[in-house]
């Protein structure tokens, strides 16, 4: 009997890791330092971009992508560290919270605009960290370097069942870490 031969994975059948932030603004790095380490511990598993422009250029990376995980900083609510997962209709969901972005376009409106153009992942989960410190400069705060690793965790795991779960309902999950 012949050898059976997957099909070739290409870039849009691996999860994508995109990681937004600017290095030069403190906590907002925290999305470019996740994916990092996302990548450094999955390698070719998954792909990984660093994402530090206007937010409608989002629509370019994910469009035709089977699954994206987004990492971002937004806004304190008061604790400094603590990082959400969001899921489904975004657009709601972020106008609602307090994840409006530093990036001029916020990730709800991006989505927003990616859905009116046809132009989203098939799915998309976003996990937004509560930044404590926006100011200029290099370096996390103590607060939202405590949660790396387990920020990393929860994305290693998220992408480790994507294809054994079934999409989430609309909506923002708070994680202490």
């Amino acid at each position: 009997m012949p050898e059976r031969k997957e099909p070739p994975v290409t870039a849009n059948h691996r999860p994508l890791v995109i990681g937004v932030g600017n290095v030069h603004r403190h906590d907002d790095a925290v999305g470019l330092e996740a994916a990092d380490q996302v990548g450094a511990r999955l390698g070719d598993r998954v792909r990984v971009v660093r994402f530090d422009g206007e937010s409608t250029g989002l629509l370019d990376l994910w469009a035709g992508v089977g699954f994206v995980v987004l990492v971002d900083a937004i806004p304190s609510q008061g604790n400094p560290g603590r990082f959400h997962r969001f899921v489904g209709d975004l657009s709601r969901v972020l106008s609602e919270s307090p994840a409006a972005s530093t990036h001029g376009l916020s990730v709800g409106e991006a989505w927003r605009l990616g859905a009116t153009l046809h132009q989203l992942p098939d799915r998309l989960v976003v996990f937004g960290v509560e930044g404590d410190d926006f100011s200029p400069g290099i370096g996390l705060s103590p607060a939202v370097l405590r949660v790396l690793g387990s920020l990393t965790g929860a994305i290693v795991a998220e992408i480790a069942r994507h294809d054994t779960v079934a999409p989430s309902p609309t909506g923002m999950e708070p994680t202490d870490a």
